[in-house]
């Protein structure tokens, strides 16, 4: 359960690589390239992890705590981001029929592409709270700004002479692994969780709505960072050496995705105060080394409701702690509490995560009276 969000991915891009390759003759992405397209995909993403240790637009639960299995999920969940966008968009391109349009004249592009995206990029880490959108353009204006400077494939440049077709698969592509990122996420445990200002509530999966826009700027920018790894002379002559400043560029960021981004580990079934010691005898005898390896039926009516407070969106044992320090030990307890209260009782200082355990909890005991 816990690597669900992995198998899936990874199952996606072998699929997708095996389809393709009955056209193309050989495999595009699970060939001697895979280390350094995984690689170059992790550093890609934790750039905008470390921007969202700013931003604080999503949070992380129940990630493991043993720090080995941690930063190799990190690292392989982060490097499917490049080969899934290549790969989506390379079988949408061949399904495309050419898409052709009246060029477009982009007077000067060369020359403010850059410093627009720097703009975009200052202010959404300036006034995060107002313009936290901006942070998934910049590095499209960035990038593909620097590719059409050095005559390299570029957006830009195709909108010039009138092509869309590469920009429309790449558009479609970035929804697609969207809606993937955002569906296997959802099931998943551990996952993550959205904190965007003024989209609390309107969401489709975990995702507010309007987001889903975004991944289609995403994936323009993924692809201008492709093509500038695999256009420059000096990025392919080293590919090995940046690979390997990639992985330590990696490794410190996930040092700054543990700081401010994971909000609860998972937590073993010896850690649980909520269970009895007969009950937990009982489980460890069955293997149970987990709380989402658990079976409630196992469990009497006061141990189901720590379970169920442990386990509401993923608080986490530290929470929970914190929480029945203040008599607070259960979820019905929780939503009557206001958003303040709970800040100050769990130390967090970032209202819309506090938001999001109080929505849970108002909604699970909805549901039971319903029920």
């Amino acid at each position: 359960m816990y690597h669900f969000y992995l198998m899936a991915w990874w199952s996606y891009l072998a699929f997708l690589d095996a389809l393709l390759s009955l056209k193309k003759g050989h495999l595009s992405v699970f060939n001697r390239r895979l280390p350094w397209l995984v690689a170059m995909s992790c550093a890609f993403w934790c750039l905008f992890e470390l921007q969202n240790g700013r931003l604080q637009n999503w949070f992380y639960v129940n990630v493991p705590s043993q720090e080995s299995i941690r930063l190799s999920g990190y690292f392989l969940a982060f490097g499917t981001v490049i080969p899934g966008i290549y790969l989506t968009a390379e079988l949408i391109g061949a399904i495309l029929p050419d898409m052709t349009i009246r060029p477009i004249r982009l007077n000067r592009y060369g020359t403010y592409a850059i410093p627009l995206g720097l703009l975009c990029l200052a202010l959404s880490l300036a006034f995060p709270l107002y313009f936290f959108s901006l942070a998934w353009v910049s590095l499209a204006f960035i990038i593909d700004g620097y590719n059409y400077r050095k005559g390299y494939a570029s957006f830009a440049r195709e909108l010039e002479n009138g092509s869309v077709k590469r920009m429309a698969a790449y558009a479609i592509a970035g929804v697609v692994c969207g809606f993937f990122w955002e569906f296997w996420n959802y099931w998943a445990v551990t996952k993550w969780i959205y904190t965007v200002p003024f989209f609390e509530r309107l969401k489709l999966f975990e995702m507010p709505a309007p987001g889903f826009l975004g991944f289609a700027f995403f994936a323009l920018e993924t692809a201008a960072f492709l093509t500038l790894f695999l256009s420059n002379p000096f990025l392919v002559k080293s590919r090995w050496t940046v690979s390997l400043l990639a992985v330590i560029f990696s490794l410190l960021s996930f040092l700054v995705i543990d700081r401010c981004t994971v909000f609860s580990h998972t937590a073993r079934v010896a850690d649980l105060p909520f269970l009895s010691e007969k009950t937990r005898e009982s489980l460890e005898r069955l293997g149970v080394e987990t709380s989402y390896a658990i079976d409630p039926g196992l469990l009497n009516e006061n141990e189901r409701q720590g379970l169920d407070l442990l386990q509401l969106k993923g608080l986490g044992l530290r929470q929970f702690t914190l929480l029945a320090r203040h008599n607070v030990d259960t979820i019905d307890c929780l939503s009557q509490l206001d958003e303040r209260e709970l800040a100050s009782i769990m130390g967090e200082p970032n209202l819309r995560r506090v938001r999001v355990y109080l929505k849970a909890a108002r909604d699970y005991r909805a549901r039971k009276k319903g029920g």
